[in-house]
């Protein structure tokens, strides 16, 4: 299996959005987390599988929430970018390396 690694933006976005939604229901921010969790499986074992938004950049949506897992698929390791909402913001990850 490939090595992930997680930008600190990435980890920060992940935080503060399962806290929002275990604010919002005891549960959620953790059925977000397992749903993340198991998305970043998938990429793990199937890195090229998800669609390819520009050259270097890929995406998977996530199930049950309306987020996306932004990331880079590498040789040596596959970095996630972004965490980020479908709707909110579109583009402000395209700084991140």
């Amino acid at each position: 299996m490939t090595t992930m690694r997680l930008l600190p933006e990435a980890e920060e976005e992940l935080r503060e959005t399962a806290a929002f939604y275990e604010a919002q229901q005891p549960g959620l921010g953790l059925s977000l987390l397992q749903e993340v969790r198991r998305s970043i499986r998938l990429i793990a074992v199937h890195p090229l599988t998800a669609r390819v938004l520009r050259a270097d950049v890929r995406v998977r949506t996530l199930a049950r929430f309306p987020y996306r897992i932004y990331y880079c698929a590498r040789p040596e390791e596959i970095l996630i970018i972004a965490i980020g909402h479908l709707r909110r913001r579109p583009g402000y990850w395209r700084t991140r390396s």
